[in-house]
């Protein structure tokens, strides 16, 4: 198994050079912004499913995340921890990707996860170290639980 640290500096750099899905959707079902004052960075989620949830509902738990974009500003960190979770969120249901959520949030607190694969997702075990990268590196997915939770705009 790679070294924590070396795969975390190896996919934050990779996914800071070259970012997956940044940008705004054409078509956005629900979205999310979070600031982290301290830094400055901040960060939009936004959410595309199938199917489209009817107009003054939640997005049912088995929809599909069709896309998953994003926009913002900020550290190395927290813009590479959008790019993976967008990239991580395409394809899974609503229910999934708030699991999902759940397992980076204890990544980074912990260090551990009992969830398996993870793939790329597994650098965030040596953010851990990191306590004062802990917001940068979930900001996104802070932003991303706050859209996957949220009534219609």
């Amino acid at each position: 198994m790679p070294d924590p640290a070396e795969l975390y500096q190896a996919v934050i750099e990779e996914h800071r050079r070259r970012p997956r899905h940044r940008g705004p959707l054409p078509v956005a079902h629900r979205a999310a912004r979070r600031e982290n004052p301290a830094c400055g960075d901040v960060c939009t989620v936004q959410f595309q499913f199938d199917p489209p949830p009817p107009p003054d509902t939640a997005v049912d738990p088995a929809a599909r995340v069709l896309a998953v974009g994003f926009t913002g500003a900020g550290c190395a960190l927290s813009q590479a921890s959008a790019s993976l979770l967008a990239a991580a969120l395409t394809g899974r249901t609503v229910a999934e990707a708030r699991s999902l959520s759940g397992v980076v949030e204890d990544l980074i607190r912990t260090g551990a996860s009992s969830a398996a694969p993870l793939g790329d997702l597994a650098a965030f075990a040596a953010a851990h170290a990191f306590p004062a990268r802990h917001a940068c590196a979930r900001l996104a997915w802070h932003a991303a639980r706050a859209a996957l939770d949220a009534s219609p705009p």
